[in-house]
């Protein structure tokens, strides 16, 4: 299960970031996962207040996601520790988490639907 363990507001779209951790036993792919502000769900303003997760990574149990509101490329990278985090970034140029007082949330993928092919009949 990946959750929302720091959150650093800031003036600056470059030093403002979410911090997510696997807390779980599995990998979990990022995908789909949602961050947004209660100002997303209050105002219904989704564009400005909230971030899907289009990374196909893989978060280890116990690995971490620092989502960064500015600009960057997705990319692995190791803490001076020795931690395993994965960079990921909203490409704002202004900040999303400074505006928006209140709780943050985390959304996850819980349930998917896809539609399948018509199953073959058999004679």
């Amino acid at each position: 299960m990946i959750r929302i363990v720091g959150l650093q507001r800031n003036e600056s779209a470059a030093q403002e970031f979410v911090l997510l951790q696997n807390q779980g036993s599995l990998r979990l792919n990022l995908r789909g996962h949602l961050v947004l502000s209660e100002v997303a769900i209050d105002e219904g303003d989704l564009m400005n207040a909230a971030h899907i997760f289009n990374d196909e990574a893989l978060i280890p149990p116990g690995m971490y996601v620092l989502l960064f509101t500015g600009a960057g490329t997705p990319r692995w990278a190791r803490t001076k520790d020795g931690a395993l985090v994965y960079y990921a970034f909203m490409n704002r140029s202004q900040p999303v988490w400074e505006r928006c007082t209140g709780p943050v949330h985390l959304l996850s993928t819980q349930h998917s639907f896809s539609e399948r092919p018509p199953a073959l009949l058999l004679r």
